[in-house]
């Protein structure tokens, strides 16, 4: 069989092991081969892990203190997000070097289009993702698993196989192979919900899936499910959705304690993240054309929806606008979420705009004096001096509150 009946597509998935912790390695070393776990900031639950916690059990979200007794001499570090963000930066970069189709997938992931490239640099598509895995480390010290494969689905399955820092090739010959190895709950796109019920009907691995029927599948699990089946069988449904300029990604995240599905207090503490992003764009004179609302559920689960601007802006009011679009649209109601934040896109310097011809230069001009006010405010008194009407509530339905939170699910009103 040819290489190129092997290869019909090459998509590649590059995922950060343990993205935090191999954050904190690459600042400093001598905790290689050390239990470590990064703590979050309220509430002192684990945000991430060495592998060797993961081997003996110990969960996200398992408590600070509960992890010391178990796990003498373990160092626990606080988040450096402002760290984070920068290395996630730079490995978005390298990435770029490779390939101009680089889709971020989140603050640690992203999926790379290498159709063609093989001729470019001389290897097959397992040397080339061998290559990027060495290339990350040889530039950030930063462990990263790699898979490789023919949709953005099995590359996806394909990199979480050999971590930390392994690479997998499921090329297209082989994707009957490899299905009996995948247990259903492997597939990224199948939920809580969708899993057990799989199970139910029989239906185990993705060899079992796949050998169901195309009208069966809609059936039972509409469009969506249709996609993944088709995607299964080495089919390319989902494109990789270039979404990365080389400038470098500003994010902005925070965890909050208790978790909570009140949207109230989840709007107001992401448009906090929204404001310390925006002073980041302020502090490297930067614009930004594409703003991702980023989620993380009671399960740990993350989800991440994006929108993008006419053209480039710092603008407060403008983002927010494009944030509401976005949460009106995809907020998870009634999910109870432990984090949430943004990241902002395709960044330029800030040398002035050309406007588009939908927009009113009237407007932009009034939007960016009232930033400028707002900025002139903040350098004289303080960062916190003035903040959107908003995020104030979270001085009341914040974390500090004498009764917790209770989920519940309603829509948000502006």
């Amino acid at each position: 069989m040819s290489s190129l009946h092997s290869w019909p597509e090459a998509i590649l998935h590059c995922d950060a092991d343990a993205f935090y912790v191999s954050c904190e390695i690459a600042r400093n070393p001598k905790l290689k081969g050390k239990p470590v776990a990064v703590l979050s900031r309220q509430g002192r639950i684990v945000l991430a892990k060495s592998y060797d916690l993961k081997k003996m059990g110990v969960t996200t979200g398992t408590p600070g203190w509960e992890l010391e007794k178990q796990v003498p001499g373990i160092t626990l570090i606080e988040p450096d997000f402002e760290f984070y963000n920068h290395m996630s930066a730079k490995m978005f970069e390298i990435l770029n070097r490779w390939t101009p189709d680089v889709e971020v997938y989140s603050v640690d992931e992203a999926f790379l289009d290498l159709k063609g490239f093989r001729r470019l640099y001389k290897k097959s598509y397992p040397q080339i993702a061998q290559a990027i895995q060495k290339d990350v480390y040889d530039h950030l010290n930063l462990s990263v698993s790699v898979g490789v494969s023919v949709n953005k689905t099995l590359a996806k399955m394909a990199a979480e196989i050999n971590k930390p820092y392994g690479v997998t090739s499921i090329s297209w010959r082989r994707i009957s192979e490899w299905l009996p190895r995948f247990k259903v709950g492997d597939v990224p796109g199948f939920g809580r919900n969708t899993v057990p019920f799989l199970q139910k009907m029989g239906v185990e691995t993705c060899h079992d899936f796949v050998q169901l029927t195309e009208r069966s599948v809609r059936a039972m699990l509409h469009r969506p499910g249709v996609d993944l089946w088709r995607e299964l069988q080495g089919e390319q449904v989902f494109k990789v959705e270039k979404s990365f300029a080389p400038q470098k990604i500003m994010t902005r995240t925070s965890s909050f304690s208790p978790m909570t599905a009140n949207q109230h207090f989840i709007w107001a503490h992401t448009l906090r993240q929204l404001e310390r992003a925006i002073d980041g764009l302020v502090d490297q004179n930067q614009l930004t054309q594409e703003i991702t609302l980023y989620l993380r559920d009671k399960e740990f689960v993350r989800y991440g929806w994006s929108s993008r601007l006419l053209t480039p802006t710092k603008s407060f009011t403008l983002l927010v606008e494009e944030l509401k679009k976005i949460w009106k649209t995809h907020f998870p109601v009634g999910k109870v979420i432990r984090s949430s934040g943004v990241m902002l896109h395709r960044l330029t310097p800030d040398v002035g705009i050309q406007l588009s011809l939908f927009e009113d230069p009237g407007i932009v001009i009034r939007k960016d004096s009232l930033e400028e006010a707002k900025q002139s405010i903040k350098e004289k008194y303080g960062r916190l001096s003035i903040r959107s009407a908003s995020s104030l509530r979270l001085n009341k339905l914040g974390p500090n509150q004498k009764k917790p939170l209770r989920a519940k699910a309603f829509n948000v009103e502006w």
